[in-house]
């Protein structure tokens, strides 16, 4: 089974297992919801993809997100997410590329769909077949990071050559070093910038993905939450916060080092 097919099990199991009393509050408030018994009843509905019922999908779809909008409670996000999955899962196996680890793009497709979500208009003007622009806001959000995602590892990588290659690591010529040297000038170089007050955790990102090789990714899913909205969150500060630090780095490099 796929990492998307069992989060989309376990939300399942979330949504059913819901008390009674947060679906007959969106029954009270949305006409479309007050059509049924429960909202196993209206997963059922979702389900059934039939042209002819495209419209009591559109208006079940319109009610879930504006009852998502207004009420703090996961059901509707969730019970979202449930009866869209066909979608996602036909988007996910779409993505071909190395931009983001397989394992990550499960919860990148989800993470796209629930920010999706939160862009969308529940009613008025442009909100006419919502389900048609759900998934193409979805999709144009997952393209994006995954864009975002390539030009970041070039960037990256032409920051770490930069540290790494270009008399920037402790002022050092790369003429007949090793890798090993090199990575133990930015060693030396990152306790230096310890000392001018770069916080440790910083430091920490750098030296698991620079010194180590390891995905910013892979760092986040070993040090992060288990919420895929709040790892990703996590994994874009970081990302920043990687950059920042690699740009004081080469200017700690350019200054005098002190010694003979």
């Amino acid at each position: 089974m796929s990492t998307l097919k069992m989060l989309i099990e376990r939300l399942r199991r979330q949504v059913l297992d819901t008390s009674a009393s947060v679906f007959e509050q969106g029954r009270g408030k949305q006409p479309a919801l007050a059509l049924h018994e429960d909202i196993a009843s209206v997963l059922a509905a979702l389900a059934d993809d039939h042209e002819a019922t495209y419209p009591a999908r559109d208006a079940l779809t319109r009610a879930l997100l504006a009852m998502h909008r207004s009420v703090k409670a996961e059901l509707w996000s969730c019970a979202l997410a449930v009866a869209y999955f066909p979608m996602l899962s036909r988007l996910r196996h779409r993505i071909v590329g190395d931009a983001v680890p397989r394992e990550e793009l499960d919860q990148l497709v989800l993470t796209a769909f629930w920010s999706a979500l939160a862009e969308l208009p529940p009613g008025g003007h442009g909100s006419d077949r919502l389900p048609m622009r759900l998934r193409q806001r979805t999709q144009r959000l997952v393209f994006q990071t995954l864009r975002k995602e390539r030009e970041q590892q070039h960037a990256s990588l032409d920051d770490d050559s930069q540290v790494l290659e270009q008399n920037e690591v402790a002022g050092s010529v790369r003429d007949g070093r090793s890798a090993a040297e090199d990575r133990l000038d930015l060693a030396i170089l990152l306790e230096k910038a310890a000392a001018d007050g770069i916080p440790q955790a910083s430091l920490e990102v750098l030296a698991a993905t620079v010194l180590r090789h390891e995905l910013l990714r892979s760092y986040v899913s070993r040090i992060g939450p288990t919420d895929v909205v709040d790892r990703e969150r996590l994994y874009q500060r970081l990302k920043r916060q990687r950059s920042r630090v690699l740009r004081r780095l080469r200017d700690l490099a350019g200054e005098p080092s002190g010694t003979c």
